[in-house]
């Protein structure tokens, strides 16, 4: 008998990206996320594949599945999963991280470039018809290139890594902090420089967050270590939204240290109707980038998190220990592993 796989996906995202299943493996897809309907789908499963991001895999679902071997996910984030009620039950779960490492950095990277240069301020003032005042202003005030300024790497997983070496790639100084420090090999072969993370903050001139979202990173930039931060600092966070405390990044926007602040991800998500990022007056709002989690949903990067998803749950299914386990107690207290 074929092992059952209860799939929180349409088929049609692993047609569209000729992801290779199994023929021993019988996938059954679930389009609803109705948590009534799914508990009844998971009664019966071997297996559950999912989004990292929604619908939740909550205590309830994990504890109807009676025959559950393992959740495993599609991305690089678990957060959407009940890690407590996995391990009462004796489930693994599982994820496919560094499939979209490349993507997310280079994201990153945008982003950077949109705020140092101040992109999308000259050109909202160019259709209003200010071409030669905003050129005057932006040509007198600060505006660098990467090269030489400090780029200050939070989370040196494989996304950290990329950033890296997308950083050295323009001539920055290039700084990280990690509750998991690179071997000293490491360090020297990308040019990395280890730093706590209270000096990362003071001397970066770009801090980006490549950190997952636990009980440690929850609001790990806050009021305090903005206020620790250089005045004029740009911040990236293209991790998870709730590690960013949202109120304490407007005030620190609103009282200028900051150059300007980009977001890919919110908490929660979608972001509501009503959120203080979208009611900010037009100055604050030339400062603030929001894109709509989208900086590792490239084509290509999608295409190897669900194969990488699939081939791990293969794996499972044919007896063999899965890989990239979250709730084994390896990764209890490492940020680095995005």
């Amino acid at each position: 008998m074929r092992p059952k796989v209860v799939c929180l996906r349409p088929q049609k995202d692993f047609d569209m990206l000729r992801v290779r299943i199994p023929d021993f493996l019988d996938i059954h897809y679930y389009l609803s996320c109705n948590e009534d309907e799914v508990v009844k789908a998971v009664a019966d499963a071997d297996f559950i594949l999912a989004s990292s991001l929604y619908p939740p895999i909550t205590a309830r679902l994990i504890a109807a599945a009676k025959a559950l071997k393992l959740i495993q996910l599609c991305g690089s984030g678990y957060d959407t999963v009940d890690l407590d009620a996995a391990n009462k039950a004796g489930v693994p779960v599982a994820r496919s991280p560094g499939q979209n490492s490349k993507a997310v950095a280079e994201h990153a990277l945008i982003l950077m470039g949109l705020l140092n240069r101040r992109i999308l301020e000259s050109d909202m003032e160019i259709k209003r018809g200010n071409f030669q005042a905003v050129r005057e202003r932006l040509v007198r005030e600060e505006v660098l290139e990467l090269e030489g300024v400090n780029l200050g790497i939070v989370g040196a997983g494989p996304i950290g890594k990329e950033m890296a070496r997308m950083g050295a790639f323009f001539g920055a100084r290039l700084y990280y902090y990690d509750i998991v420090r690179l071997r000293d090999a490491q360090e020297k072969e990308m040019g990395l420089t280890y730093v706590d993370f209270e000096e990362l903050l003071r001397i970066a001139d770009i801090v980006t967050l490549h950190v997952p979202l636990t009980e440690k990173t929850a609001k790990l930039i806050g009021k305090k270590e903005l206020a620790l931060m250089k005045p004029g600092a740009i911040l990236i966070n293209t991790s998870r939204g709730g590690v960013v405390d949202d109120l304490a990044l407007i005030e620190a926007l609103r009282a200028n240290r900051l150059k300007g602040a980009a977001l890919d991800n919110f908490d929660p998500e979608p972001i509501p109707a009503g959120h203080p990022f979208l009611s900010l007056e037009p100055e604050l709002s030339r400062r603030l980038i929001l894109t709509s989690h989208i900086a590792g949903a490239t084509r290509q990067s999608v295409a190897r998190m669900f194969q990488e998803a699939v081939n791990n749950l293969a794996r499972a299914a044919q007896g063999e220990p899965p890989k990239y386990v979250v709730n084994s107690g390896e990764l209890e207290d490492v940020i680095h592993e995005v």
